[in-house]
């Protein structure tokens, strides 16, 4: 069995990265010769890197980029967390939500620069300052081992963290990321670390570790780089078109919800490396010193020489004419398929000779979202575009690695032939409802539960159906039998975007969408509640809702037809809440078919990676508070996005969003409050012109309220320096625990009494942080309401500022209201309300 697991993971492997790597949000396209020509170039040279570091966007996409297209090696990024607490410039996604995204952000990253990408269960709960307060709130032990389970299964030659383990100027997450580097390094090898894993993979050590150093840890940018180890990146790939620069800009620019879009550097780019352990290399290029040459592998000595042969022999015009020499390369490397590298190079190996052919594939489902116990046609169209003997000898439809139909048997392809042919399938009554495999247990503060040992360090869950196709190439004694796992997609054509493609999803028979996932409650009326159940397959469904203790729900239950196709009906429900003030969660359950469903379904769809579906459980949180508010009309200036607007409707204020275009001659004197979304100073740039209207707004009479704006002393995106009515300085001051202590400076204001008198129990149950992005200077008709501090830090009183302007009252808050008012935290509802309460507008 102990051999056999293995065996069997060295398979999952080949079949998992390259579609891993890929992040796909279409069928693949053909490749042009000269990408062939690439591809086959990086086949020489055989090894791996690993490189190490804490989020997304963390990562030296040039140092990737570079030794995965001019080397040829196989180099991953391990990002130990998801990004999920850091900020999202693109819309109101937080938390689980942008892990998501910056999950996919990452794949489309790789599958531009060529790497490969794998995760730790890190939650990345928000801006940690020591790595001693990371390591305390991770279970640095599970962390630890998912970087060994990495390094035993990857094998890499090399380690690179991109930040030092000592230099503590930077994110706790950043130095604990190369602790535990540090660590792994050495644990990977030690057969009592971890013995679990051993079923699985072998113990493996690196030959050695570093540390890619850079101007950005130096205040002055001055790097001393003598005695540092070196290596200049900055090749340019003609066969591409491009510098490695050019193409790590296009990496980075990536992760487009963190802003995070970069000019391309073409010419030398020199990158530095400090070194830790392991191996000292003799000279100062690192990727020289080692070995890299296919004669490292017993009885492959002879291989770089057959690869030279087809580079020198390929005919950029007629490139199916080196598949009979691919082939033959391909069986010299077979016997040797269990060496780790050799397996690499195949799959490899095996996309270039289809690419070779010009095949292109499409398994296309007539619908998107696919209900268990309901059935699924399947269209497969295939063409072979090069002039090969090629033909498939099976191809069939698979979910979860079982067969569910078989589409064809044998059939040849002819130069240029469109072959079609079609199936249908049922998706099994017993099916798995599944979402992002991360998030199918209730998470930890730092940490992610994942059981399945095979599915940690993933970067999203395997494909679950796939047409697998089975083909025959070549002819004579060089044939080579060949198998290809195709997504199965759905396609539909816009009118302005042509072409589109989604992946086919397997979904309940009917989900449950609430309108709002939370309901807040100031008084003891009851609140109606919708639900849009949204139906895939036909029949009957009754939904409840389980209110805990306290809570009345009415009716107990309703009775909903459904129909296919995504169809939605609305049922309403009454909820009541109880006399005292209680924070519980409401769960939907659907009954179909004596089976009992408790999914919504959320769609983030962002044109820059592949639409991704979530389905969480059904769920209402309830909160009954005592807060009071009085009635009055608030315009909304959207920034990066958020979801206070919706947050404060609960609480019974009128929201009214103003667009940015408006601001220039919009009525905003019929506003009482107006308030600006986080980040709206970065994002908005009406509000560099209009800035001085809605300062005239506060000295007619107004309350104006600015939410925090991201600042940088490398970079300011701000897009006006002059955000209120007197200077104030931005800075990247911030408050990471959510539970530190807050002392009220002015104890006598009106924002600590009216309506609502905040005490220190306002302050309970925040979630994590206090606030980020504080000023740290101010001129002195602000008021500074609020101190506190993280623990060994002065504290810091630009958490909240007051200024009366004229006859009306501007605020700056970094408070993180962003992400407390909608986890349901009744102390930030008061005080924000208190906030638009601190004077009445006058007509």
């Amino acid at each position: 069995m102990h051999k056999i697991g293995k065996t069997l993971l060295v398979a999952y492997l080949i079949a998992t990265s390259i579609f891993f790597a890929s992040a796909q949000k279409a069928p693949e396209k053909n490749w042009n010769s000269a990408r062939i020509l690439h591809e086959i170039k990086k086949l020489g040279q055989v090894g791996r890197v690993l490189y190490v570091a804490a989020h997304p966007d963390d990562e030296n996409t040039q140092l990737i980029a570079y030794l995965a297209n001019v080397k040829g090696l196989d180099v991953a990024y391990m990002s130990l967390t998801r990004g999920d607490g850091g900020q999202d410039l693109l819309g109101p996604e937080v938390r689980e939500e942008l892990g998501v995204i910056r999950t996919q952000e990452l794949l489309r990253a790789r599958a531009t620069d060529g790497g490969q990408q794998f995760f730790s269960r890190a939650n990345d709960f928000g801006f940690s300052k020591t790595a001693k307060e990371t390591l305390h709130i991770w279970d640095s032990n599970e962390v630890l081992s998912d970087l060994v389970w990495v390094i035993r299964k990857f094998k890499p030659d090399v380690i690179i963290t991109r930040f030092s383990p000592t230099y503590a100027k930077t994110h706790g997450h950043h130095q604990a990321s190369a602790q535990l580097a540090m660590k792994a390094f050495t644990a990977a090898a030690d057969p009592t670390r971890y013995p679990e894993q051993l079923k699985f993979v072998d113990t493996w050590q690196a030959k050695s570790l570093f540390w890619n150093t850079s101007t950005f840890f130096f205040a002055d940018n001055k790097l001393d780089t003598s005695g540092l180890y070196h290596t200049n990146v900055g090749t340019y790939m003609p066969l591409l078109g491009k510098s490695v620069g050019e193409l790590a800009s296009e990496s980075r620019s990536m992760h487009k919800s963190q802003g995070f879009g970069v000019a391309p550097h073409r010419g030398d780019i020199m990158e530095y490396f400090v070194y830790m352990q392991g191996e000292k290399p003799g000279g100062k290029d690192i990727f020289n010193d080692y070995n890299w040459d296919w004669n490292r592998i017993k009885g492959c000595e002879n291989i770089s020489g057959d690869v030279s042969k087809i580079i020198n022999s390929f005919d950029v015009q007629h490139p199916e004419k080196s598949v009979g020499s691919l082939i033959k390369l391909y069986h010299s490397l077979t016997p040797h398929s269990t060496d780790y590298l050799v397996a690499s190079k195949l799959g490899q190996l095996k996309n270039i000779i289809l690419q070779c052919a010009g095949i292109y594939n499409e398994a296309i489902s007539n619908k998107e979202f696919a209900a268990v116990g309901d059935s699924v046609s399947i269209s497969y169209n295939t063409v072979m575009q090069n002039n090969v003997a090629l033909k498939i000898v099976g191809a069939s439809l698979y979910l979860d690695g079982n067969k569910l139909a078989t589409f064809t048997g044998d059939m040849a392809l002819n130069s240029n032939e469109v072959k079609t042919f079609k199936g249908a399938a049922l998706i099994p009554d017993s099916t798995h409802i599944k979402g992002p495999y991360w998030l199918e247990k209730q998470p930890a503060v730092g940490m992610y539960r994942v059981d399945n040992q095979m599915l940690r360090g993933l970067p999203q869950n395997p494909k679950r159906i796939v047409t697998r196709i089975n083909y025959l190439v070549g002819s004579g004694k060089d044939t080579l039998s060949l198998t290809e796992d195709i997504p199965v997609f759905n396609k539909s054509v816009d009118p302005v975007k042509g072409e589109l493609f989604s992946f086919m999803y397997i979904v309940p028979p009917a989900v449950a969408n609430p309108e709002t996932k939370l309901m807040v409650f100031s008084g003891n009326e009851s609140k109606e509640f919708r639900l849009k159940i949204k139906s895939f397959k036909k029949g009957k469904a009754i939904i409840r809702l389980n209110a805990p203790n306290g809570w009345t729900v009415s009716p107990s239950s309703t009775n909903v037809d459904m129909k296919d196709g995504g169809a939605e009906t609305s049922v309403t429900f009454d909820i009541t809440p109880p006399a005292k003030a209680q924070t519980a969660d409401i769960g939907i359950s659907l009954n179909i078919d004596g089976h009992t469903y408790n999914r919504s379904l959320e769609e983030i769809s962002y044109d820059h990676i592949p639409k991704q579906i979530l389905l969480p459980k059904s769920e209402v949180k309830v909160v009954k508070m005592d807060i009071k508010t009085s009635n009055k009309l608030i315009g909304y200036i959207q920034g990066a996005g958020d979801d206070i607007p919706q947050s404060l409707s609960e609480i019974g204020y009128k929201v009214e969003m103003i667009p940015a275009d408006q601001l220039a001659h919009a009525n905003l004197q019929k506003y009482d409050v107006i308030i600006a979304g986080i980040r709206a100073y970065n994002t908005v740039p009406q509000l560099k012109y209009d800035n001085a209207r809605l300062m005239d707004y506060v000295k007619n009479g107004g309350t104006y309220i600015v939410q925090y704006n991201t600042f940088s002393t490398y970079n300011s995106t701000l897009v006006t320096n002059n955000i209120g009515p007197y200077p104030l300085s931005l800075s990247a001051d911030r408050t990471t625990e959510e539970d530190c202590k807050v002392t009220f400076i002015h104890q006598d204001n009106a924002v600590l009494n009216t309506p609502n008198k905040i005490t220190s129990y306002d302050f309970d149950g925040w979630v994590q942080e206090r606030g980020l992005y504080y000023p740290n200077k101010w001129d002195s008709n602000y008021t500074p309401i609020l101190e506190m501090g993280d623990q060994g830090e002065k504290p810091t009183q630009g958490a909240l500022l007051i200024a009366r302007y004229g006859k009306g009252n501007f605020v700056y808050t970094g408070l993180s209201f962003f992400r407390e008012l909608p986890a349901g935290v009744p102390g930030a509802y008061r005080l924000f309300a208190n906030l638009i309460e601190l004077g009445k507008h006058e007509k």
